[in-house]
């Protein structure tokens, strides 16, 4: 990637777990941004972990696993439960879930076109009959499961782990406290929600947490992301097309009003 600078001088906040973030905030920096990584959430082990280790200890059982997140795929690793038998397949949604999976040594069989659940749903043709198996956060939406049931699949939903409030909330507040953001990209709607279940637990009420966005550039990853902070009375600035990296900058320039191009935005 070559330095373009068409970012510079952009304070850009990027909400993600820091390990999940780096190849944005490269793309970011790349175009002369400075970002703040202010982690909003964090992932703990279920409180229960007896539903996934059963799962696991029968995987062979499961005609499919569907990872929604890299978290999912981190659960997997941490009980030594990647590769899967061969006759399982492999759905994922996004393209740094693939990439989280692949680095472990595990096929993708399916990534879809629309990388979100309505997505998946849309490509996974013969379901019925057939069995799923979905680590989820205790938080996810059951779009898949109940998409999958309906058209005849047996699926298994366990909780992986758990989402929890993120070390960078303290952060980030203090940073729209001080006008010193110009851009906050939101990955999940959890994210969002989180930074607000935060500023509430230091004071800040709702009515007040909306006034501090105002005049910033707020970024959604995706429809569900962009209509959560619909929900919460939030403008949002631009959505990305595509939750990948090229997407997500792409949605930058968007919302700041700078002109893109496909040669000039950061790759995965």
């Amino acid at each position: 990637m070559e330095t373009t600078g068409r970012l510079h001088g952009k304070r850009i906040v990027v909400t993600r777990a820091a390990e999940r973030a780096e190849s944005l905030v490269a793309a970011l920096r790349s175009q002369g941004a400075e970002t703040l990584v202010c982690p909003t959430i964090a992932y703990a082990p279920p409180d229960d972990p007896e539903p996934l280790e059963t799962a696991l200890e029968q995987l062979d059982w499961y005609d499919w696993v569907i990872f929604t997140s890299a978290a999912a795929v981190d659960a997997f690793v941490s009980r030594h439960a990647l590769p899967l038998p061969v006759r399982v397949r492999v759905a994922v949604v996004g393209k740094a879930t693939a990439a989280a999976i692949e680095a472990h040594g595990e096929w993708v069989d399916l990534l879809p076109r629309q990388q979100n659940a309505e997505g998946l749903l849309t490509e996974l043709h013969d379901v019925a009959g057939k069995r799923f198996l979905l680590p989820v956060s205790d938080i996810a939406r059951d779009t898949l499961a109940v998409g999958l049931r309906e058209r005849g699949a047996a699926v298994d939903v366990v909780t992986a782990y758990r989402t929890v409030l993120g070390p960078g909330v303290g952060d980030l507040i203090d940073a729209l406290c001080r006008r010193a953001v110009d851009v906050v990209v939101f990955s999940s709607p959890s994210t969002l929600r989180y930074l607000l279940d935060g500023m509430e637990q230091f004071g800040i009420a709702h009515s007040v947490a909306r006034a501090l966005f105002t005049d910033v550039v707020l970024i959604a990853i995706g429809p569900t992301t962009a209509q959560t902070l619909r929900d919460e009375g939030l403008l949002v600035a631009a959505q990305a097309p595509d939750p990948g990296v090229e997407g997500v900058v792409a949605a930058v320039h968007q919302g700041l009003g700078i002109r893109s191009s496909s040669d000039e935005i950061g790759e995965n």
